[in-house]
């Protein structure tokens, strides 16, 4: 059994909970949702969805909890914070890049833009590369 992330929780129009998870699996993050929606990404693209979004993570507060190792010691984990300015606790996934500092982005909308690129992955077909001489 592999290890999973828990990425995002939300509700949806009918009541129901849907979670969206991601596991490691060599150099791709598999990306599951309840809904059906799963897809594999690099590192490479996880890296610049997360540096995209992610601003600095205040060197106060501790990570721990729950968090998955990637291939080229990359680390994606989820930390529950409560800033002063939130009436209650919110979820964050924390990016820690070799060399870099690790990066924060609240889980709901880092989660959204990982699922669309999954979904829109597996609905364009590959291109086909402008050097293959065709």
């Amino acid at each position: 059994m592999r290890a999973m992330l828990l990425l995002d929780e939300r509700i949806l129009a009918d009541g129901s909970i849907s979670r969206t998870r991601a596991s490691v699996s060599g150099a791709k993050v598999h990306i599951e949702d309840d809904d059906g929606t799963a897809g594999a990404l690099s590192v490479p693209a996880l890296d610049r969805v997360m540096t995209r979004y992610g601003r600095a993570l205040d060197e106060s507060i501790a990570l721990g909890g729950d968090a998955l190792e990637l291939a080229g010691g990359y680390r994606l984990s989820r930390l529950r914070y409560h800033a002063a300015v939130d009436a209650e606790g919110r979820d964050y996934l924390v990016w820690e890049r070799p060399g870099g500092e690790p990066l924060a982005v609240i889980a709901t909308m880092v989660t959204a833009a990982l699922r669309y690129l999954v979904l829109r992955l597996s609905q364009d077909p590959p291109q086909e590369s402008e050097s293959d001489g065709s």
